[in-house]
């Protein structure tokens, strides 16, 4: 897949040409993207099948990070938090302020079990050597 990619300033550039290069990189975007996710799955099988968490292949390394996801359960998690004042706060399930509340102590990990599933995910780092 080549993409040229037109260095000029937008400012100085016509309208159409402006539509139509923004058009082709949010083409190319996905394409990538989708291409990125079909690797990803690729290697994090071959991590799993192989029972591995680094894969070094030349000068490139992968790791395997295992990452726990809270999914929080909304109906459970919301009369708690108007419990203790702090649904205004929060609003809507919002993973990273509800973890930040967890690490200052606002609020208690222990009260808040029932009101999250937990799903094991991974996520792959990539870095030269």
């Amino acid at each position: 897949m080549e993409l040229d990619i037109n260095e000029q300033d937008p400012e100085d550039m016509d309208l159409t040409d402006v539509v139509l290069e923004y058009d082709d990189i949010v083409s190319a975007i996905s394409v990538l993207e989708k291409r990125r996710e079909e690797l990803r799955t690729h290697i994090l099988n071959t991590f799993t099948e192989k029972e591995i968490n680094i894969l070094r292949v030349g000068d490139v390394e992968l790791r395997r990070q295992k990452v726990e996801w809270k999914l929080w359960r909304i109906n459970k998690l919301k009369p708690y938090l108007m419990k203790k004042d702090l649904w205004d706060i929060v609003e809507s399930v919002d993973r990273k302020n509800l973890s930040r509340l967890i690490e200052k102590g606002i609020l208690n990990e222990e009260e808040l079990q029932g009101t999250y599933d937990v799903e094991t995910r991974y996520n792959l780092r990539v870095k030269r050597i």
